[in-house]
């Protein structure tokens, strides 16, 4: 299957002032799941506008399956859940649910069975005759994730799909998801949730100040970041000097063991204890959790 999403240098400049996206490439196969990451401003929500068509991109291109995004035919087998969701409160949840399979033109018997399997799924079978109007913010946010799933589209592109939601239905929600990637649909996940992406996605990319830095699978991305560095005896005079590097001590007597994010920050370090006649017994490479690539990506100071 060729690229479900791609991008050649798409890019968003208001004309009152201000870059919120540029020139992002980007390409997405079939079946792969993606995690979109990036701290608040980054120009998240403005590739998924621009990829939806809600609004122009001021340069480059974006096609889905290999059509313009801006063509209306290119996202009839599209689901997407929007970061701030809004139904329309006269629905009952199974009405909202029964009326989307029929615009994806599902017949009756059809769209009653997905209505009812994806009810069940999220945990809103109790729910389904309520009006939506007296549903809470956690309850809408299963109920768009059931519109966007219950025609089995062939792209998902999902802002901040957990969102409001507690641990246990996470869980439903991860295992819909991996349930789509598994019958070949595309998963595109703009979250804050690290965990989430990591127990999903085959692929991250990471956003900072409207540019993609990054993007690999969080092994290749994890790769030859981190180090640590074992010392044998730490003299307490190195103890005060290593705080300021930044990197993490942990002590067991005077042994200790030093977690660097970086060479910069491991040359940092080697200097301090070679400074204070600190011997280093041995040096190990340290695999590197999702949220500390993204912290040395966009800076210690950003969130996710």
């Amino acid at each position: 299957m060729g690229a479900v999403i791609r991008t050649e240098g798409l890019g968003k400049t208001y004309r009152r002032g201000g870059t919120a996206l540029r020139s992002l490439d980007l390409e997405l196969s079939g079946g792969e799941a993606f995690g979109f990451l990036g701290p608040n401003g980054a120009g998240k929500s403005t590739a998924i506008h621009l990829l939806l068509d809600f609004i122009r991109p001021s340069e480059g291109a974006a096609f889905l399956s290999g059509e313009p995004a801006s063509r209306s035919r290119a996202r009839r087998r599209v689901g997407h859940v929007p970061e701030t969701v809004r139904l329309p409160g006269y629905y009952t949840g199974w009405g909202l649910l029964e009326f989307q399979a029929g615009l994806a033109g599902l017949g009756r018997p059809e769209r009653a069975r997905r209505a009812s399997r994806m009810l069940e799924t999220v945990c809103l079978a109790h729910a389904a005759g309520r009006r939506l109007s007296g549903y809470s913010k956690g309850v809408l946010q299963r109920l768009a994730l059931s519109q966007a799933l219950i025609a089995e589209p062939d792209l998902l592109i999902l802002d901040e799909p957990t969102f409001n939601l507690d641990p246990q239905v996470r869980k439903h929600v991860r295992d819909l998801l991996l349930e789509a990637k598994g019958r070949g649909a595309t998963v595109f996940i703009s979250s804050h949730i690290l965990s989430e992406v990591e127990a999903v996605c085959d692929r991250v990319g990471i956003l900072a100040k409207e540019v993609l830095r990054r993007v690999g699978t969080p092994t290749d991305l994890s790769a030859g970041g981190g180090s640590e560095i074992v010392v044998p005896e730490l003299p307490a005079t190195a103890i005060e000097a290593l705080s300021m590097t930044g990197a993490q001590v942990v002590l067991n007597g005077r042994k200790a063991t030093i977690a660097c994010d970086g060479p910069d920050q491991e040359a940092e370090v080697r200097r301090v204890l070679e400074e204070r006649g600190a011997a280093v017994d041995a040096v190990h490479a340290r695999p590197q959790s999702l949220e500390e690539i993204f912290r040395r990506e966009v800076g210690p100071e950003a969130g996710p």
